[in-house]
């Protein structure tokens, strides 16, 4: 699997483990998603969330995602996520 973050600095990483590893702080503070749309076309699908952040030292505030997924033969093969930075803390 192929991971690549679209925020300031973009972030690319190869494999399960790495995948696991480079997200999980993030991951960890989801208090809340809401998949408001998916978009398919053939192998490739786009969802369009919002997430609810519970940073561990500051308010929660919520993010819209657009998640790009590519799928082969029933896997998920990569997935590029693209943040709007606006809401996150300074």
């Amino acid at each position: 699997m192929d991971f690549t973050s679209f925020t300031s600095p973009i972030k690319h990483v190869e494999g399960k483990t790495a995948f696991l590893e480079s997200t999980k702080r993030f991951y960890s503070g989801i208090a809340k998603v809401e998949v408001r749309t998916i978009l398919v076309d053939g192998d490739r699908a786009c969802a369009l969330t919002r997430y609810e952040i519970r940073p561990p030292n500051g308010a929660a505030f919520q993010s819209d995602v657009a998640e790009v997924f590519t799928v082969s033969a029933g896997k998920i093969t990569s997935l590029e996520i693209y943040f709007d930075s606006a809401p996150f803390p300074k």
